[in-house]
């Protein structure tokens, strides 16, 4: 490498300088009585030597160029200008020199590597942590467990509201090869899951992952001493384990659920960050449509991970969050699945790192399954009360053959978009009105994060009685050449960031319908999110049918097989700001 002493200097007047000024003329006395050029004002030199090694970095000053300010301090204050011993001198004896000079440092400093992001050996294991084969240790977590008193020491924290937590801190003795781990997960094949509770990035389970060594020695221990503490400890009979790697990057989410499927005992989540994240200012806080509990939330940044970046681990009772866990370096999380488990992780906005976990599940024998609890939505007759429907629905849609047009268009594809459908004064009046309306939390709670309207006054009352009028039953039947005779209770729902509902109990969509959504006042900029999405969730794969996006004053109508299921996706806090919202009009029919 080029010494940048040299580089960093501009040279004197060169022979074609002293030329053009002397007319033409030159030599050697010239050239010597033309003063050395004045270099420019500059800071510290410094010269990075690259390793080829993403571990370390190393930095030496080889020169440094003092200003003319400096230079006059530096000759006021520390060094006489007629002391010959003076490590300082000028570079010139010329009478024109100027006031800036070059300082060689004359200390030549040792060369100190710096490690960043220390790795273990290739050929290690990860290796449990030995507080947690102390007998101690162990016995008294399983009596707290037994029990269900909390308990907090510097290697665990275990607590009871609203079930059962146990963190365990510093969980690998050699943390530095979570750094291996992670490096490989740079080699994996990540797939992306994107379903009504979920939308990150994946891999296959650990089992077949036995190609990498550090990945596969973390599932050895899961397998094996992690397993066998955990069953001790819950008192839980557990016989296998499965597991994967998971990504979340800005936007991607996990909402509520209780992660009963199968034999399932006990989830856990082994939390990687090895990163220092850059200081940000503290925003309010971000949750997953959830009512905000200071109790247990946890400091501003916990073992590279901050509380803004997202990602949280939430315990919820009902709509309520009773823990907040943010993730920190080298901590494993565990507790046993159940029917009151329900948990989230919070909307990722880190922009700048991404949230990486190795979560899974410890199978074995496990109670009866319980009989499913759903049931399907009430279908009456429509009520009878005179609507004047021209009045609200566009005149184009009034017209016979304008509806045959739209029955041809549902018959071909089972789906149809009535764009602009209501009229223009009265879809005014309802973006007017509809913030002064009442609005309760839709439940239960694990289904879905939206408000309903709860009062039949005003714009609300007025839409909610059309659609669920005689008048609209035969619109709705004309534009499908289906037979309609019944339907559920329409439902006026207001969202916002952070909203959601999920897929319902199989019960719901076990008969085939025609469902319609209506959405009103949808921002005019880009969403992630809001869309109805019509799926078979019992089919393999889950791919969505039907898509519905949400478009203002468009009323859609999806026919629906029995078997076939709506959601709508979740609504990210990172396209939508806290003071924004929009409305949907849903309503069900059969025939």
């Amino acid at each position: 490498m080029s010494s940048h002493s040299q580089e960093n200097e501009e040279p004197t007047s060169t022979n074609a300088d002293i030329e053009s000024e002397a007319g033409g003329s030159h030599n050697d006395e010239a050239s010597q009585l033309r003063p050395p050029a004045k270099r420019q004002n500059s800071v510290a030199v410094i010269e990075i030597s690259d390793t080829e090694s993403d571990d370390s970095d190393i930095c030496a000053v080889n020169t440094y160029q003092a200003s003319a300010d400096e230079v006059k301090r530096i000759r006021r204050a520390e060094y006489s200008s007629s002391s010959s011993s003076s490590d300082y001198s000028s570079d010139s004896e010329s009478p024109w020199e100027d006031d800036s000079i070059v300082v060689q440092d004359k200390t030549e400093p040792k060369l100190e590597i710096a490690q960043l992001n220390i790795r273990a050996n290739r050929m290690d294991a990860p290796k449990l942590n030995i507080a947690f084969k102390s007998d101690d240790l162990v016995d008294s977590l399983k009596l707290h467990w037994k029990e269900e008193k909390d308990m907090t020491t510097k290697d665990v924290t275990f607590t009871n509201d609203p079930f059962k937590l146990c963190l365990l801190h510093n969980v690998l003795e050699n943390a530095e090869i979570i750094n291996n781990i992670v490096d490989d997960m740079n080699t994996l094949d990540w797939s992306r899951k994107k379903m009504d509770l979920y939308e990150f990035h994946q891999t296959t389970d650990l089992a077949n992952l036995t190609w990498q060594r550090s990945i596969r020695g973390i599932y050895e221990l899961f397998k094996t001493e992690l397993m066998s503490l955990v069953s001790a400890v819950t008192g839980l009979e557990l016989a296998s384990v499965s597991a994967s790697c998971s990504l979340y990057g800005p936007g991607d989410h996990l909402l509520v659920h209780d992660d009963r499927l199968g034999d399932r005992r006990v989830a856990f989540i082994l939390y990687l960050a090895p990163w220092v994240p850059r200081p940000r200012p503290k925003p309010k806080p971000i949750q997953n449509g959830a009512n905000h509990s200071e109790d247990g939330v946890a400091a501003a940044t916990a073992g590279g991970w901050r509380e803004d970046m997202g990602g949280a681990l939430q315990l919820l009772r009902g709509a309520d969050v009773r823990r907040h866990v943010l993730p920190a370096n080298n901590m494993l999380a565990f507790f046993p699945v159940g029917p009151g488990s329900f948990h989230q992780v919070l909307e990722v906005t880190s922009m700048e790192l991404p949230r990486l976990s190795i979560n899974g599940w410890f199978h074995g024998p496990g109670p009866e399954p319980e009989a499913p609890t759903g049931e399907a939505p009430a279908l009456g007759r429509p009520h009878g009360e005179v609507v004047l429907l021209d009045q609200w629905v566009e005149s184009t849609y009034m017209s016979p053959r304008a509806r045959a047009q739209v029955a041809a268009q549902m018959e071909c594809a089972s789906e149809v978009c009535l764009r602009d459908f209501l009229l223009p004064a009265q879809y005014e009046r309802l973006l007017a009105e509809l913030p002064g309306a009442t609005w309760r939390w839709a439940e239960p709670a694990h289904a879905g994060r939206y408000e309903v309207a709860a009062d039949a006054g005003g714009a609300a009352g007025e839409l909610l009685r059309l659609a669920g009028g005689a008048a609209w039953l035969r619109l709705a039947a004309d534009c499908t050449g289906l037979a309609l005779t019944r339907l559920a209770t329409p439902q006026l729902q207001r969202w916002r960031g952070g909203g959601w509902r999920v897929l319902p109990a199989r019960e719901a969509y076990a008969a085939a319908r025609l469902e319609a959504v209506l959405y009103l006042g949808v921002p005019a900029h880009v969403l992630a999110g809001g869309a109805t999405t019509y799926a078979a969730p019992e089919e393999a794969g889950e791919g969505a049918l039907v898509t519905v996006p949400p478009v203002s004053n468009a009323l859609s109508l999806v026919y629906c097989d029995a078997g076939a299921a709506s959601f709508t996706k979740y609504v990210s806090r990172l396209t939508m700001s806290e003071d924004e919202c929009f409305y949907m009009l849903t309503c069900t029919y059969s025939e």
